[in-house]
C-alpha cells in the first residue's frame, strides 16, 4: 500500500491544515532575528517549506499506520523503525533546494532558522491544543533534524571536493606553469564551489603597488583600475591588519567606496561606476608567505549580506595556496635571473667551465669555451668522428675521474691530460675541479675548469726541440749522424712523421724518414722503397721546391696524395698513413736547392703558427746537409 493510501495521523492532518500559518509565523520571527536581506538558506527554506510539510505528513501517515512500536523505555530509546520508514522517501528538501543552499550555506545560520521553525510548529500545536503521540513527535523531530543534516552533508562534500581541486592546482604549480594561469584556476574553483561569489580578484605585490594578476566575474569597463596603492581603501585595511577583513552589506560602508584604494601609475583608467556600488558582501584575505605580504585576494557577492564561515574558510585556503604559488613563481623568477646572470658571466670567461650535479656527475651546464675546447671549431671535416669530453671512452675516463674526485670532496688543481677532441684532433688541457657544498657541508656538485694548453705546450716543445737540435749541431762533428738526429727528432717530437728527400745526396742517402706512431713506423720500409719520396718533375711539391717557400697543407686529401705519389704502391702506403695535415719545407743553402723536408701529422692539425718552427727545422737541416757536404769535400782534398 502506498504511503498516501494509509490511514492519516492527527499530526499529519495538523501540518496540512496549519502549514501556511506556521510559515507566516516563521517568516515574522526570522525578520526579527536577522533583519535586513535574508540569506540563501532562508530563501531556499521559505520556498521549500510547503513541500517539506507535505513530505513530513506522508512519513507520519506511513509510520502511524505500519510501525510496530516496542514496549518499554529502553526498547523505545534504541528503536530504529522511524529511520526505516524515512529511507523509503525522497529527501525532505528537494534537490533544487539543496542546490540553492550551495550558494551560501552557513551551518550556524541554517540551524538557527530550523530552530525557529521548530518553535513555530510547537507553538502552533499548543495554540490548537493538538497533542501528538510519542511516535508522531519522534517522526517530526527526526524529520526536522534531517532537513539540517542533508544540506550540511552536501555542503561538506562540496567543500571537500573544492579543497581537493585547490590542492590539485597547487600541485600543478610545483612545475613551471605560469602563475597568472594558476591564480585564475584557483578563482574558477572558488566560483564553482561557492555559488554566492559574483566576482573575485587576486592582486600580487609589485614594489609599492598591488597589481591585479587574475580576475573572474569582473567587468573591466566597470573596474578600470588595475594597480593599487597599499595604504588606502578596503585593500589597504587588509594590508595593514594582515588578517582577513569582512564587510556585511558593504555598499554603504566607507571602506568599500573604493574597493581597491587609490590608483597608482599610468595604467589607472577612468573610474566610472565602481563595483562597490552594488556590493552586499565583501571579503579580503592577505596572501602571506612566512609573514611576508605577497598579495591580496578579494571576493564579493551581490546576493548575500555576508559570506558563510564555510565559504570564508574556502577563501582563506585559496589565498594560502595562491601565496605559495606566487612565492614559488617569484623564487623561480629570481633563480632564473640569477642563473642568467651567472651563465652570462661564465660564458665570457676565456677558459672552459662545466658544472656537474652530484652524485651522478651529470653535466648540468657548460659554457661555449668548454664546448670549443672539447668539440673543436665548427669548421670540422664532415667525416671527423663526433666525440665529447667526459664520455664513456677510455680517453675521457681520466677527465671523468678528476670530476669524480671533486664529487667526493677533493680539490683537483692543474692536472694536465691529453684527450681526443670531438673533431678527431688530439689536444691537451689543464684541469681544475672543485666540489660544491651546501650549507651543511654536503657535496652537491662540482665545477670543472679546463684551459686548452695545447698551443702553449706545443710552443714550449718546439723551443725545446730547436734548442736540442742546435746543441747537437754544436757538439757533434759527425754531420751525417746529426742530420739523421734532426729527422728523428722532427718526426717524433714535432710531427708524427718526418721525411727528408735530397736533391743530390752527395754521398748521403737520398731519403731519410722517422716516425713516432708505431703504425707510421711500420709504413717506413714501403715508403723508402720509392725514392725519391716527394720530388718529381711536376706536382705540388715540385712547385713548392721552385718557390722555395714553406707550404702548409691543413687538410690532406686523396686528390693531393694522388699528385704526390710516385706510383700505385706508393699511393697505397700514403693512404694507410692517414695523415691529417702536412708542412713541406724546401731545403737550400747558399742559393742551391738541396731537397725537401716533409712533416706529417696523423691525429692533430698543423697550423699557421707551426710554420716558424718548421722553417727553423728546415734551416738547421739545410745547415747540417751543407756542413756534411763541406766536410766530405775537405776529406777528399786531403
Amino acid at each position: 500500500m502506498a504511503p498516501r493510501d494509509l490511514p492519516k495521523s492527527p499530526l499529519a492532518a495538523f501540518l496540512r491544515a496549519h502549514g501556511a500559518e506556521i510559515l507566516e509565523a516563521w517568516e515574522r520571527a526570522e525578520r526579527r532575528r536577522a533583519p535586513g536581506e535574508q540569506s540563501p538558506g532562508y530563501l531556499a527554506l521559505r520556498e521549500e517549506l510547503p513541500s517539506v510539510f507535505e513530505r513530513i505528513a506522508e512519513r507520519l501517515d506511513a509510520t502511524v499506520s505500519t510501525a510496530v512500536v516496542p514496549q518499554g523505555d529502553d526498547a523505545r530509546d534504541s528503536w530504529t523503525g522511524v529511520e526505516s520508514v524515512a529511507a523509503e522517501f525522497e529527501p525532505l528538501l528537494g534537490f533544487r533546494g539543496l542546490d540553492r543552499l550551495r550558494g551560501g550555506f552557513d551551518l550556524e545560520d541554517v540551524t538557527a532558522q530550523y530552530s525557529v521553525l521548530r518553535r513555530c510548529v510547537l507553538r502552533a500545536l499548543e495554540r490548537t491544543g493538538t497533542q501528538p503521540s510519542w511516535l508522531e513527535m519522534t517522526v517530526l523531530h527526526e524529520a526536522l533534524d534531517q532537513v539540517i543534516i542533508d544540506p550540511a552533508t552536501r555542503s561538506a562534500a562540496a567543500r571537500e571536493r573544492a579543497l581537493g581541486a585547490l590542492d590539485r592546482v597547487s600541485a600543478e604549480g610545483m612545475g613551471n606553469a605560469h602563475v597568472d594561469r594558476l591564480l585564475r584556476r584557483l578563482l574558477e574553483v572558488l566560483l564553482e564551489s561557492a555559488r554566492s561569489v559574483d566576482w573575485a580578484v587576486m592582486l600580487l605585490l609589485e614594489g609599492e603597488v598591488l597589481r591585479m594578476r587574475a580576475t573572474i566575474g569582473v567587468d573591466e569597463a566597470m573596474w578600470g583600475l588595475r594597480a593599487y596603492r597599499l595604504a588606502e581603501g578596503f585593500i589597504g585595511r587588509v594590508v595593514r591588519e594582515r588578517r582577513p577583513v569582512a564587510l556585511r552589506s558593504a555598499a554603504p560602508d566607507p571602506l568599500a567606496t573604493d574597493a581597491g584604494g587609490g590608483a597608482a601609475g599610468p595604467e589607472s583608467g577612468p573610474q566610472g561606476e565602481r563595483p562597490s556600488d552594488a556590493l552586499h558582501a565583501l571579503y579580503g584575505v592577505p596572501m602571506l608567505s612566512e609573514g611576508r605580504l605577497v598579495g591580496v585576494a578579494v571576493v564579493s557577492s551581490r546576493r548575500v549580506a555576508e559570506f558563510s564561515e564555510g565559504d570564508r574558510l574556502l577563501f582563506r585556503k585559496a589565498a594560502e595556496r595562491a601565496a605559495a604559488l606566487a612565492t614559488q613563481a617569484q623564487l623561480r623568477e629570481q633563480l632564473a635571473a640569477e642563473r642568467s646572470r651567472f651563465e652570462t658571466a661564465i660564458q665570457r670567461l676565456p677558459f672552459g667551465v662545466a658544472v656537474a650535479e652530484g652524485p651522478s656527475g651529470t653535466l648540468a651546464f657548460s659554457n661555449r669555451r668548454f664546448a670549443e675546447i672539447v668539440r673543436g671549431p665548427e669548421e670540422t671535416p664532415s667525416n671527423a668522428p663526433r666525440r665529447t669530453l667526459l664520455s664513456e671512452t677510455d680517453d675521457d675516463q681520466r677527465a671523468r675521474w678528476l670530476l669524480s674526485r671533486a664529487l667526493h670532496g677533493e680539490t683537483v688543481a692543474r692536472e694536465e691530460l691529453e684527450f681526443l677532441r670531438a673533431d678527431g684532433e688530439r689536444r691537451r688541457g689543464s684541469f681544475n675541479a672543485t666540489p660544491v657544498r651546501d650549507s651543511e657541508g654536503r657535496v652537491t656538485g662540482a665545477v670543472m675548469v679546463v684551459e686548452d694548453v695545447t698551443e702553449s705546450r706545443k710552443a714550449e716543445r718546439a723551443r725545446e726541440l730547436l734548442a736540442e737540435v742546435r746543441a747537437l749541431m754544436t757538439e757533434s762533428l759527425d754531420h751525417d749522424a746529426t742530420l739523421e738526429q734532426v729527422v728523428r727528432l722532427a718526426g717524433e717530437r714535432f710531427a708524427d712523421l718526418c721525411a727528408l728527400d735530397l736533391d743530390d745526396g752527395g754521398g748521403l742517402p737520398r731519403l731519410l724518414a722517422a716516425a713516432r706512431p708505431s703504425e707510421a713506423r711500420a709504413l717506413l720500409p714501403r715508403l723508402l722503397k720509392h725514392p725519391p719520396l716527394l720530388l718529381g718533375e711536376a706536382g705540388p711539391l715540385a712547385e713548392a721546391t721552385a718557390r722555395r717557400g714553406l707550404t702548409l697543407v691543413p687538410l690532406v686529401t686523396d686528390p693531393w696524395l694522388q699528385r704526390v705519389a710516385r706510383g700505385p704502391e706508393h699511393l697505397s702506403a700514403l693512404r694507410e698513413l692517414g695523415a691529417r695535415s702536412a708542412i713541406v719545407v724546401p731545403l737550400a743553402a747558399r742559393g742551391r736547392k738541396l731537397g725537401l723536408m716533409s712533416l706529417w701529422t696523423v691525429d692533430r692539425d698543423l697550423r699557421q703558427d707551426d710554420l716558424d718552427a718548421a722553417g727553423e727545422l728546415g734551416r738547421l737541416a739545410s745547415l747540417a746537409i751543407e756542413l756534411a757536404r763541406l766536410h766530405r769535400e775537405a776529406a777528399r782534398s786531403r
